[in-house]
C-alpha cells in the first residue's frame, strides 16, 4: 500500500481486474433503489451526483444500522449481495488488516457532470467510518482529502478515514461508477484516541448534524 507520511490515505493500484470492473458495472446497472430523501443534507449532496447511490447494510449490526441511517440517500437494503462482492470484501479486509464485524456498502453510479461536494461521512462515538473505495469505471481524476490531492485511476482501491477528513472531487466529464465499502472500526486500529484533534472535530460534527 502507498500513502502519505501522515497516512491520510492508502492506495492500491489495479486492485480489481478489467473483467471484474465489467461484472460490477453490469450488477450496478441492475440495481434500482428508491429514494427516501429523509436527510436534507444528504439529499442536497445527492443532487450533485447526477446519478444514483444505493446503500447496503451488509453486517446489519447496531453500528451499521446507525451509520447507514445517516449515509443513505436511498432505501437501505439488507439483501444478500453477489458472491463477487463478498470476495472483494475479503480481499480488502486482508489488504488493510481490518475486521469484518461492521461493514456497509455504497454503490454509486454518476453521470457526466456529477461531482462529490466537500463533506465528512457520518461517525459514531468510539469508532471511525473508514472508507475503502474502488474506482470501477471512470476517467482518471483527483480526489481531495483534507490538504491532500491524489490521482485515482480506474481499478484503483483507496482507503481513508472518511469521518475524520473532509473529502470531495471536481466535476466529471464522463460516467463514473465506484464501490464505497465502509468499515466501522475502533479508534485504535488507525492509531487514534479520544483526545485526537480530528476525533474531537468528528464528535462535534456528529453532535450538530446527526441528531
Amino acid at each position: 500500500m502507498e500513502g502519505t507520511d501522515s497516512q491520510t490515505y492508502k492506495i492500491k493500484k489495479k486492485f480489481i481486474t478489467k473483467d471484474e470492473s465489467k461484472q460490477i458495472v453490469k450488477w450496478i446497472d441492475s440495481v434500482n433503489h428508491t429514494g427516501n430523501d429523509s436527510n436534507y443534507h444528504l439529499s442536497e449532496l445527492s443532487k450533485e451526483l447526477k446519478g444514483k447511490s444505493c446503500i447496503f447494510d451488509i453486517s446489519n449490526t447496531p453500528l451499521t444500522n446507525y451509520i447507514t441511517k445517516f449515509q443513505s440517500i436511498s432505501d437501505v437494503s439488507q439483501d444478500i449481495l453477489p458472491e463477487f462482492i463478498y470476495n472483494i470484501i475479503d480481499r480488502i479486509s486482508k489488504e488493510f488488516n481490518f475486521p469484518k464485524d461492521n461493514i456497509f456498502l455504497q454503490a454509486v453510479d454518476m453521470n457526466k457532470g456529477g461531482k462529490i461536494n466537500p463533506h465528512y461521512d457520518a461517525s459514531i462515538n468510539g469508532y471511525i467510518n473508514y472508507k475503502c473505495n474502488i474506482s470501477v469505471l471512470s476517467e482518471d481524476y483527483d480526489l481531495f482529502i483534507g490538504d491532500d490531492s491524489i490521482n485515482i485511476e480506474q481499478t484503483d482501491l483507496y482507503g481513508f478515514e472518511a469521518s475524520l477528513y473532509k473529502h470531495w472531487t471536481n466535476e466529471f466529464n464522463s460516467r463514473r461508477v465506484f464501490l464505497s465499502f465502509g468499515f466501522i472500526i475502533p479508534y485504535d486500529l488507525t492509531g487514534r484516541n479520544e483526545n485526537d484533534p480530528r476525533v474531537r472535530l468528528s464528535k462535534r460534527i456528529e453532535k450538530y448534524f446527526q441528531q
